[in-house]
């Protein structure tokens, strides 16, 4: 993988997790995509050339196939190809102080 590819993946992550009723990237379970960069590894991004996949975990207060479709769209546009998005989890969000 190349610096480019690990500043896409960046891209993607910091887009996905910004949209509000994101919890996060889901990282559990065999099967789940990663992307392996020179000293780490994203789990939960998978991108390719055509097209990408995205792991989440949303928050269950909120409009879950809205929230996903926004997550479509903000992983769509920052990957450069068009992203499907899993949603493998919903939680109830920690209230911020």
């Amino acid at each position: 993988m190349t610096d480019a590819t690990g500043e896409r993946v960046d891209r993607v992550v910091a887009a996905v997790t910004a949209v509000d009723g994101v919890i996060g990237l889901y990282a559990g379970g065999l099967g789940v995509p990663a992307t392996h960069l020179p000293g780490r590894t994203v789990r939960g991004v998978r991108l390719g050339a055509d097209g990408g996949e995205v792991h989440v975990v949303l928050d269950l207060r909120t409009r879950l196939l809205d929230v996903a479709a926004q997550v479509r769209r903000a992983a769509s546009e920052a990957a450069g190809v068009p992203v499907v998005v899993v949603v493998d989890d919903v939680a109830v969000a920690e209230a911020q102080a």
